[in-house]
């Protein structure tokens, strides 16, 4: 982070005024879309999903989020490759929760 900090400050390219246009606008969108969509879901999750399931698609859902509001703008404009990937990802997410969910520690 310091070294991004630093590299920005002292580089002679970088617009610091597009800088903070674009870390306002994260922001904003963060609090504007991805929380309430989080937000929403787990309380949708709770009148759904039975209390053994909870956890695990909470998990699924925050991730599988995350990854469609990354991808979702580069499908639009860039098209198939990345439906194709992000179809992928959204299959493969929740095998892997529950794998990982199923797995227990070693004792010791």
């Amino acid at each position: 982070m310091a070294y991004a900090i630093v590299g920005s400050l002292t580089d002679g390219d970088v617009d610091p005024v597009g800088v903070a246009i674009f870390l306002v606008a994260v922001l904003v969108l963060h609090d504007a879309v991805f929380l309430p969509l989080v937000l929403a879901g787990g309380a949708l999750i709770r009148r759904v999903v039975p209390v053994r399931w909870r956890s695990t698609v909470r998990a699924v859902a925050i991730v599988d989020l995350a990854v469609v509001v990354v991808a979702l703008p580069l499908m639009i404009g860039l098209g198939a490759p990345y439906g194709l990937g992000l179809l992928l990802i959204l299959l493969v997410t929740p095998a892997v929760r529950k794998w990982k969910g199923t797995r227990r520690a070693p004792r010791g």
